[in-house]
C-alpha cells in the first residue's frame, strides 16, 4: 500500500525546506541501524524515512510528488501525455491512464501491477583522479552498500580529459543509481585551465638576455625549448597539443610555459666588473624595447 511521504517524516504538506530537514535528521538518529542493530522493524522505518526525504526534501521531486503522489518519478510521461485521471487518494491513476484492462502491458512497462513501481536506491559519492589520470583515463573501483543489501563492487570509467567536478550516473540495475562527482587533485607542476595546461620553467638571466634553451615538462616527457634572445621575465610561450585531452574529442589542448628568470645569487669580481661595463655600455645607448606576448615555441624533443 502506498504511503504518504509527509506523513513518515511526520510533518505537514506545507512544511518549509528547513522543517523537512529537521524531522528527517530527528528520526535518523532515532532510527539509524547503528542504534537499533537488533531492531529489523527500526532499520526498515529508517530506510523508508530516507526515501521520504530523498524525495520531498528535493525541491523538484517535492514538486513532482505534490502534482502526481506516488507516480512522481513519471512526472515527464504523464506531463507530456497532456494530464490524466486522478484517483481518489490523490496523484494520477495510471491504470486509467493506459486503459486499466488487465494484461494491457502497464505492469511491464512500469514494473509492478497496480501502479506499484520499486523504489530506486541511490548513492552518491566523490572520486578523487590526478591529473596524470585525466591525462591517460582510469578505471576506479568503488563499494556501495547498506546495512539491509550488503555491499556490491562496482567499476566506473573515469574518460580522459574529465572537468572536475563532472558528475558520472550509473545504473548498474533498475533498482539503483549512483552519482559520483569526479574531484581532480591539485597538480603541483601544473595549472589546469579546462584542456589547457599552464607551467613555470626557470631560465637564467644570461639565457633571457642572449637567447638559450631551457626544459619543460609536459604530460608525456620533457621537451627542451629555445628561448630566444632579450625573452622577457613573464613571457608565455604556446606549445600546441601538449595539454589535456578534450573529453569526447582526439584533440588536446595546449600548454604555455611562462618564462621566470633567475637571478645569481652571488657575482665574482670579473662577473661584477662585466655587469658594470655592460650598465655603462647600456646607459650611453638609446633605450630598446623587445617583443612581449605569447608566441608559439620553437621546440625540440630531449
Amino acid at each position: 500500500m502506498a504511503q504518504n511521504y509527509y506523513n513518515m517524516l511526520g510533518i505537514s504538506k506545507n512544511a518549509s525546506d528547513k522543517d523537512i530537514k529537521a524531522a528527517y535528521r530527528k528520526l535518523a538518529r532515532k532510527l539509524h541501524p547503528d542504534v537499533n542493530p537488533e531492531d529489523p522493524r527500526a532499520q526498515e522505518q529508517f530506510k523508508r524515512v530516507n526515501e521520504a526525504y530523498e524525495v520531498i526534501g528535493d525541491p523538484v521531486r517535492r514538486k513532482d510528488y505534490d502534482q502526481f503522489g506516488d507516480n512522481w518519478k513519471h512526472a515527464d510521461q504523464m506531463r507530456n501525455m497532456g494530464g490524466g485521471f486522478r484517483s481518489p487518494g490523490g496523484g494520477l491513476n495510471l491504470g486509467d491512464l493506459f486503459g486499466g484492462a488487465r494484461g494491457s502491458g502497464f505492469e511491464n512497462l512500469f514494473g509492478g501491477r497496480n501502479g506499484n513501481i520499486p523504489n530506486r536506491a541511490r548513492h552518491e559519492g566523490t572520486v578523487e583522479v590526478s591529473l596524470d589520470e585525466v591525462y591517460t583515463g582510469v578505471t576506479r573501483r568503488i563499494s556501495i552498500g547498506t546495512t539491509m543489501a550488503g555491499q556490491r563492487n562496482l567499476e566506473v570509467q573515469i574518460p580522459k580529459g574529465v572537468l572536475d567536478g563532472r558528475r558520472i550516473r550509473l545504473r548498474p540495475d533498475a533498482s539503483t543509481e549512483i552519482t559520483i562527482t569526479v574531484k581532480v587533485c591539485l597538480d603541483k607542476r601544473f595549472t589546469r585551465q579546462d584542456a589547457n595546461l599552464r607551467v613555470d620553467v626557470t631560465v637564467p638571466l644570461l639565457d633571457v638576455i642572449l637567447g638559450g634553451e631551457v626544459e619543460v615538462p609536459t604530460m608525456d616527457g620533457r621537451i627542451v625549448l629555445r628561448v630566444p634572445p632579450a625573452t622577457q621575465n613573464g613571457r608565455s610561450f604556446k606549445i600546441k597539443g601538449k595539454g589535456l585531452p578534450i573529453m569526447n574529442s582526439e584533440e588536446f589542448g595546449d600548454l604555455y610555459a611562462t618564462i621566470k628568470v633567475r637571478l645569481p645569487d652571488s657575482l665574482s669580481e670579473d662577473e661584477e666588473d662585466l655587469y658594470n661595463k655592460l650598465r655603462d655600455i647600456r646607459a650611453g645607448l638609446p633605450e630598446t624595447r623587445s617583443g612581449t606576448g605569447i608566441n608559439d615555441a620553437e621546440l625540440r624533443h630531449t
